[in-house]
């Protein structure tokens, strides 16, 4: 009889440690759920924010990391294209990545002093003309504060409604690199190999020193062709 006992106790304890991990699971699986829709919720009511303020967009990151899509300060007052793209139904699609990190493409000419790009067709004076300044800015993106594949997308998403648009000159700020750990800056490498790769882009310069300097780059893009 005891041993009968003993046996029972032995099966009720196993019940209720079953029951218990049941709930723990249970639980865990409703919190989960919780966070899930929270998310959602505030990410879309972070999007309508954005979409209501799109003349001037501030963005923050994680931390106290906060980064400025800025207005072009020509007359056109083009807000962040990149975020107009995203607007334009990319949002929530699967993001397919068309810019590496480690390719850099050979079939751009570089000058002896590494500050103009252009593709074999594109004239050299027509560079020297980008680089002095002397084509009028039609929209720029600030990509201080942001994480390498928040630029990528920044800048890709940037350069494609730009050239959806009609315009041809950009300007690109990446910064000097300053505070980064060899002093160089990893974007303002990373920019310059990204252009290369976009069949959009056909000359890119180190900006003048009034639209700057070595912490921007203006782009020149091609033109589109009506239809």
């Amino acid at each position: 009889m005891s041993g009968h006992t003993l046996k029972s106790l032995s099966e009720l304890r196993g019940v209720s440690r079953d029951m218990k991990a049941r709930a723990k699971a249970e639980e865990e699986a409703r919190l989960k759920a919780a966070l899930e829709a929270r998310a959602k919720t505030e990410g879309a009511r972070e999007f309508e924010e954005a979409m209501a303020q799109l003349g001037g967009v501030r963005r923050q990151g994680t931390g106290a990391r906060v980064a400025a899509v800025k207005k072009t300060s020509t007359p056109t007052g083009t807000a962040s294209l990149a975020l107009r793209a995203r607007a334009a139904g990319r949002v929530g699609e699967p993001r397919v990545v068309r810019l590496s990190d480690e390719v850099d493409p050979s079939d751009f000419i570089e000058s002896a002093d590494g500050l103009t790009y252009r593709r074999p067709y594109v004239p050299e004076s027509l560079v020297k003309k980008l680089h002095r300044g002397e084509w009028a800015v039609e929209a720029h993106v600030d990509l201080h504060g942001l994480f390498v594949d928040e630029a990528r997308d920044e800048i890709d998403g940037f350069v494609r409604e730009a050239r959806i648009r009609g315009m041809r000159c950009l300007r690109i700020v990446h910064g000097q690199g300053y505070g980064s750990d060899d002093g160089r800056g990893v974007l303002k490498t990373l920019v310059r190999r990204w252009l290369k790769q976009m069949p959009e882009v056909m000359a890119f310069v180190q900006a003048p020193p009034k639209a700057g300097d070595g912490g921007a780059v203006i782009v020149l893009l091609t033109e589109r062709r009506a239809g």
